[in-house]
């Protein structure tokens, strides 16, 4: 996201926990500190466009010996300096290498910091302006934690200001018009209002990037074990947003059950007005926010089973690498279909694969990557590098990959290799070779998977078979299935059905090259071949060419 300019920043005061002279030459880039705990009280003004912020931030460094942090903030905010007694000298304004959208203020003490001393530091923060990332207006407020909104230290060299941003606990109290209600991160554990206000206090107990969304919301509430489920609509009853808290949690928990555990102890959804953001769906550390447009078709499960999804993939686990896509957006959009199985069963998680559904993204599916394809808007996933088409092409084929290697190597030990990775690379990055890798490791040599990833992962395209038969004077059918596909063929474990007039009858075939001939006993006269029935590869039909 590009941001406007940031005007200035600073910092109100700074109090550190140690102050002593270090034993070694300080660092002066200002990096390996830790965020440890993060307090703000944000004051809303919705006719005047503006955000206040005061606040407390708590550092440790556990870098070596520095003479202080560069605090970084990328939304259109601007930091207010005020004087302080034994204020450090503070750098406007630089930017900061790599993160072009982002800029610091260098604060640097007389003496230096020793590994492990705290630091503390209170400031004031307005924005200015407004964009997809941060907004502030009469209908709506928001921030989007990817934007930077609020200080927060550099991230070391070689690491992801998105891991940065994992922060730290803390409270986040809000005050907002009367008969405004907000979501944030971890529990609302107080809610008053005034004849002028409403304030919300939460407190969030687990380290988390902040994002929050305000307005004259209706509130639906489930509480499922220790979990609180929340659905915040803007314009409709409350009956629904109880109806849509109801299909997010059994979304989540249908995913829980295989991935194991939601990284959140709570959960929601926040509607946003039409027109106001540049994007469908958001996924926050802990909920989702969505425009209007997102609600009018029921529950969409699909649509905030992905969103929620996000919570492993994405926000757990960071990415890397070429075509690290697959690692977050791919995952999240397999996570859609895993939650349609268990809610509405087998048949309908596949004709979402086929075909999604209506307020769903109608390009990702199987039907949508073949018109994709077909106005040349392909190549291989292992090269996806970015957003816009390449980010759709992603959750057109990926989930698919994911749904055939799923078939390949069993759910066993499909699921548990998602565990493991979770395991591993919670707050980490993971590339899509490693992903790659962990499959591998974990599945028998007999499921080919090396073939199997070069041709779904490293090359373009999808399998086109044709099928055609003739009975023989003893009786046989001779079946002859070819793949007319451009480039190699593929390794596949294709089911087909012969259609007779005794009823179909059910083969499997083995198809590794260009073509495969079959001779085959049957009941009845054929008259007919499918090829795929239950639709479990994703191979060119020709319902797809229809709309």
């Amino acid at each position: 996201m590009t941001l406007s300019t940031l005007l200035a920043a600073g910092i109100l005061a700074a109090a550190a926990t140690q102050d002593s002279s270090a034993h070694a030459d300080p660092d002066d880039s200002g990096r390996g500190w830790r965020p440890v705990r993060l307090d703000m009280d944000l004051s809303l003004l919705p006719e005047e466009g503006l955000l206040g912020i005061e606040g407390r931030l708590t550092l440790e460094l556990v870098g070596p010996p520095s003479l202080g942090p560069t605090l970084a903030l990328g939304a259109p905010m601007h930091m207010r300096f005020l004087t302080a007694p034994g204020k450090p000298r503070v750098d406007l304004g630089q930017p900061i290498p790599r993160l072009s959208d982002v800029f610091a203020s260098h604060l640097r003490f007389k003496k230096p910091f020793e590994t492990g001393s705290r630091l503390t530091i209170s400031f004031l923060v307005e924005n200015e302006g407004g964009d997809s990332g941060l907004l502030v207006d009469s209908e709506i407020a928001l921030s989007n934690w990817p934007s930077g909104w609020y200080p927060l230290p550099i991230p070391d060299q070689g690491q992801s200001l998105s891991k940065n941003l994992v922060a730290s606990p803390g409270t986040t109290i809000v005050h907002m018009p009367r008969g405004w209600s907000s979501i944030t991160n971890g529990r609302r554990t107080e809610r008053h209002e005034t004849d002028d206000e409403a304030v919300d206090t939460w407190e969030l107990t687990e380290p988390l990037a902040r994002s929050f969304a305000a307005g004259p919301y209706t509130v639906g509430r489930l509480q499922a074990g220790e979990r609180e489920f929340s659905v915040y609509l803007l314009s409709r009853p409350v009956e629904e947003a109880q109806e849509q808290a109801e299909s997010l949690a059994a979304a989540i928990v249908a995913m829980e059950d295989r991935l194991g555990t939601f990284p959140y102890a709570n959960y929601g959804i926040a509607e946003i007005p039409d027109g106001k953001v540049s994007w469908y769906a958001a996924s926050q550390q802990g909920f989702i926010l969505a425009k209007s447009e997102a609600f009018r078709f029921g529950a969409n499960l699909p649509l905030f089973a992905h969103e929620a999804a996000h919570a492993w993939w994405g926000n757990l686990l960071g990415t890397e690498g070429p075509g690290s896509i697959l690692c977050s957006e791919s995952l999240a959009q397999y996570g859609a279909v895993l939650a349609i199985e268990s809610i509405e069963g087998p048949q309908a998680a596949t004709e979402f694969l086929m075909s999604s559904r209506r307020g769903y993204s109608s390009e990702q599916c199987a039907r949508g990557y073949f018109r994709m394809a077909k106005k040349g808007q392909d190549m291989p996933l292992s090269k996806l590098d970015g957003g816009g088409w390449q980010h759709t092409l992603s959750d057109a084929k990926g989930h698919w990959v994911y749904h055939m290697l799923r078939r390949r190597i069993g759910d066993e030990v499909f699921f548990a290799t998602l565990r493991g990775l979770i395991a591993r690379y919670a707050h980490d990055d993971l590339s899509l070779d490693e992903l790659r890798a962990a499959f591998l490791e974990a599945a028998p040599r007999s499921t080919r998977l090396e073939r199997f990833f070069a041709q779904w992962l490293d090359r373009a395209g999808a399998p086109s078979l044709t099928a055609e038969w003739e009975a023989t004077d003893d009786g046989q059918v001779v079946l002859t299935v070819s793949q007319v596909q451009e480039g190699e063929p593929y390794d596949l474990d294709l089911e087909l059905d012969l259609l007779t007039s005794e009823g179909p009858q059910r083969f499997a075939l083995e198809l590794r090259q260009r073509h495969a001939r079959l001779e085959l006993s049957v009941a009845g006269e054929v008259t007919g071949v499918l090829l795929d029935p239950d639709q479990r590869l994703l191979i060119w039909k020709s319902q797809y060419d229809k709309h």
